[in-house]
């Protein structure tokens, strides 16, 4: 496994670990990570925790498995499951969408940059209306 691979990883699993100081570990302070779908930034340690929270009050019981990680050079893609059930309001840049009590199954593609064993820049790409259907908000 390559350097940029085990980054990766440890960025990814600390949500499954529910330890997301393990993944602030991994992080630059001046990281620009963006939600594409959102179109929300998250800056550094401090946007990931909030992101971590964001969705941790969500979906509590919520899990993320990797599925492949592609490696060239400073750059990986991390295609990943994210799973829950819909427990406690989810706050979003769209509103806030109290608990329905749904369980989702959401494919994610996550693509980053890592440099001197941190990652620097990154985006996570993923269908948002998946989520709503799964959750009933959306036919």
């Amino acid at each position: 496994m390559t350097e940029v691979e085990r980054i990766v990883r440890i960025f990814h699993e600390s949500w499954d670990l529910r330890d997301p100081e393990r993944g602030v570990g991994v992080i630059a302070d001046d990281c620009a990570f963006e939600d594409v779908a959102r179109g929300e930034p998250q800056v550094g340690p401090d946007g990931y925790r909030a992101d971590y929270h964001r969705w941790r009050a969500a979906f509590p019981d919520g899990e993320v498995k990797i599925v492949r990680v592609i490696v060239d050079g400073e750059w990986a893609v991390v295609e990943f499951v994210n799973r829950g059930t819909h427990t406690g309001t989810l706050k979003s840049s769209s509103g806030d969408f109290a608990p329905t009590g749904r369980s989702i199954e959401i494919r994610y593609c996550s693509v980053m940059r890592v440099h001197e064993g941190k990652v620097v820049e990154g985006r996570d790409y993923y269908d948002s209306a998946s989520i709503l259907r799964q959750l009933g908000l959306a036919g």
